[in-house]
């Protein structure tokens, strides 16, 4: 029955998201406007979401007041909706239309001269609130096709769907039961897209510090580069208020030739310097504190179980 009802959701989550299709042919100015009002509402009830963010803002902006802190949520979940409403746009993209946000992508000619040398690149995105946007309008601006490692989501119908809309942009796409096609894929000059700030458990990460409190850090980044070679860029992509993007491509040097931990120190560094420009764009609702070293209390309160 359980699984049932995940198949369902997964279909009628689908359904909505095909009704909603005709916003992705209005203005970008009324997508933006409409983004951030559905923004205010994900604030309004986000319940648990909300939250969530609260937790993360206080852990990581402790110097900031109290009001401080309530316009950076208030600006956070309207940039969130405003991402929502570009992943409609990306379902079935309206490419020259799309192509006009973007302004600028800087650092390109370094990231283009290490494939021409013969190195393979892994290209770090953290979850800044566009991440698919942003990747999705490099792509198809600079023509560099690149792999994609990422977590599948749980729902099977929405996995699949995912798959396949990345797939149009993204090839060959790997999960991390292909680790040995991955390390094949970098052993070449290819592109491969992978987000390193996401909490795999306390098997295979390292508690390094993020924003001043310690976060389950993954060493994949640091054991890929180790085995192939490839070269580290960081990627930084900023929205401005008329929607618009500018791309920051930045080569991650010296990561990959010391211990992990230290390497993984650099990197939440690099991470932290792109946030802070704009914290208001960055993922805040993901647990990135769930896991905690031991006999250290949880961060993030107990779901509520339904009776």
């Amino acid at each position: 029955m359980k699984k049932a009802f995940k198949y369902l959701s997964g279909y009628l989550y689908l359904a909505l998201l095909y009704s909603l299709l005709p916003i992705a042919y209005l203005k970008a100015s009324w997508q933006h406007r409409l983004g951030e009002s559905l923004g205010l509402l994900l604030l309004k009830w986000g319940g648990r979401v909300r939250q969530i963010t609260e937790i993360n803002l206080s852990l990581a902006f402790p110097e900031h007041s109290a009001p401080m802190r309530a316009h950076l949520l208030r600006e956070n979940f309207k940039a969130l909706g405003v991402s929502c409403i570009e992943m409609i746009a990306l379902v079935h993209p309206r490419k020259k239309s799309l192509l006009k946000r973007l302004d600028a992508i800087q650092g390109l000619e370094a990231l283009t001269e290490t494939l021409e040398q013969g190195h393979s690149v892994l290209l770090l995105f953290p979850h800044l609130i566009s991440v698919y946007f942003a990747g999705y309008l490099l792509q198809q601006k600079t023509q560099l096709p690149f792999g994609i490692l990422y977590n599948p989501p749980r729902n099977a119908v929405i996995e699949k769907f995912l798959q396949k809309k990345i797939e149009r942009f993204c090839s060959p796409v790997f999960t991390r039961e292909h680790f040995h096609r991955l390390i094949k894929h970098l052993h070449q000059p290819n592109i491969l897209w992978y987000s390193p700030d996401l909490d795999l458990g306390r098997k295979r990460s390292f508690f390094i510090d993020f924003f001043g409190h310690t976060a389950a850090t993954g060493s994949i980044p640091h054991t890929l580069i180790q085995k192939t070679g490839a070269k580290p860029f960081t990627i930084a992509f900023y929205r401005n208020e008329q929607g618009h993007y500018t791309i920051h491509l930045h080569a991650l040097l010296g990561f990959g030739q010391g211990k992990v931990e230290d390497d993984l120190k650099h990197l939440n560094e690099r991470i932290e310097t792109i946030v802070k420009p704009h914290p208001e764009q960055y993922l805040w609702q993901y647990k990135r504190y769930q896991t905690r070293p031991q006999r250290e209390a949880k961060l993030y309160p107990r779901k509520k179980a339904l009776v």
